[in-house]
């Protein structure tokens, strides 16, 4: 049977377009565990026009153990537009029309320039009658070209376009697939450099999304002006002091002082992120039946500022992790570094690539799913 515990699939490769390099990553499951095959991080600095990229692709997927060339694109944040709206109930095809025009006169799109999708978030809306809430997800076509040229001049064959947060909800999902599942509510505060996503999963589906404009750009620019260092040297003692936080080291690298001097900085935003989450959680409270959120993970390349999570604790009163249940991502971290042959950074970073690729397995699953029950539908029928 599927799932056994002698199953194993391989993903697709994962290309996550971020901020400040773009990550390739390759898992495969085995059983319940979910190891790396290949993995590759390029500086988005070292690489000038597209051609360089689509060159760097192709050296890195010879070199770095991948396999295939299918992928999946996770697009930047910054070109990712989405919104929670509602809208009476219709099929889906005529929903799809509904949610172009709603994000054509929301963001400003040009109808016939952007890529659009939607989410039923299957909000229970009892005051509402015959509607319901629907995530609207759009993306303009100049910044979708501008990440599927390069891939396919390396000869890449991209077979989806995701968002960061439908790739965070599949890799901290894996173990939530069934039904029975939707009472396991979590909450995920992605932090970025350029800001950052609040998520709420109910089993492995998207209940809410909300994007907010605090990420580390913010929090370098604070410790700028506080400690008055150029933009450099600020946004290396901010990665010096993530860095001893996710090792879990006591910080003894880091003068105490300007410690303190950071975090004092930085804590307004902090706390400003997370109020923002509680609102996130309030809104989910009033709108959402069922079971509350269990825990919040914290993720992304920022969301290891030191004591946010004591802030972020304090202010929902929910458990804080850094992982799912199964430490997914922490158990990739190592795999990765012995391919990358240094050093893979924290685990984080890496959760966005891990879901993009990790579409490929649950693709494999869904089929070999309906090929296995198929046959016992069936001879019932008969």
């Amino acid at each position: 049977m599927f799932g056994g515990r002698f199953s194993s699939s391989i993903g697709h490769v994962g290309i996550d377009f971020g901020t400040r390099s773009i990550k390739l990553l390759q898992v495969r499951e085995h059983g319940r565990a979910v190891h790396v095959i290949g993995a590759a991080e390029i500086d988005r600095g070292s690489v000038g026009n597209d051609q360089e990229l689509a060159k760097r692709f192709s050296a890195e997927l010879t070199g770095r153990g991948f396999t295939g060339r299918r992928c999946v694109i996770g697009l930047p944040r910054s070109v990712v537009r989405v919104q929670s709206i509602r809208l009476p109930r219709m099929p889906d095809a005529e929903l799809l029309q509904a949610v172009t025009w709603e994000a054509s006169q929301r963001f400003a799109f040009d109808r016939e320039a952007m890529q659009v999708d939607f989410i039923r978030t299957g909000a229970d809306l009892q005051s509402a009658e015959n509607r319901e809430e629907v995530l609207i997800i759009a993306v303009a076509h100049g910044p979708l070209q501008a990440c599927l040229h390069p891939v396919l001049e390396a000869g890449l064959r991209p077979i989806a376009v995701e968002t960061d947060f439908s790739a965070l909800a599949r890799i901290y999902s894996r173990h939530c697939r069934r039904e029975s599942d939707r009472s396991q509510v979590r909450v995920v505060v992605e932090v970025g450099i350029t800001g950052s996503s609040v998520l709420i999963l109910r089993g492995d589906q998207v209940a809410f999304c909300k994007t907010v404009g605090i990420g580390g750009e913010r929090f370098n620019r604070a410790v700028m002006d506080h400690l008055q260092l150029d933009a450099r040297a600020a946004a290396e003692l901010r990665a010096a002091r993530i860095g001893n936080a996710a090792r879990k080291a006591d910080g003894t690298s880091i003068d105490p002082a300007t410690d303190r001097a950071v975090f004092e900085a930085v804590r307004p935003l902090l706390s400003e992120l997370a109020k923002e989450v509680v609102l996130c959680l309030r809104y989910y409270g009033v709108t959402f039946r069922g079971h509350p959120p269990d825990r919040i993970i914290l993720s992304g390349g920022d969301g290891l500022e030191p004591r946010f999570h004591e802030l972020i604790e304090q202010a929902c009163k929910i458990p804080v992790a850094f992982d799912d249940s199964n430490d997914t991502l922490s158990n990739l971290v190592p795999e990765i570094g012995r391919i990358l042959n240094r050093s893979a950074g924290i685990a984080p970073n890496w959760a966005v690539a891990a879901g993009l690729s990790a579409r490929g397995i649950q693709i494999r699953r869904s089929a070999e799913e309906k090929s296995t029950t198929a046959p016992a539908r069936r001879g019932a029928a008969a």
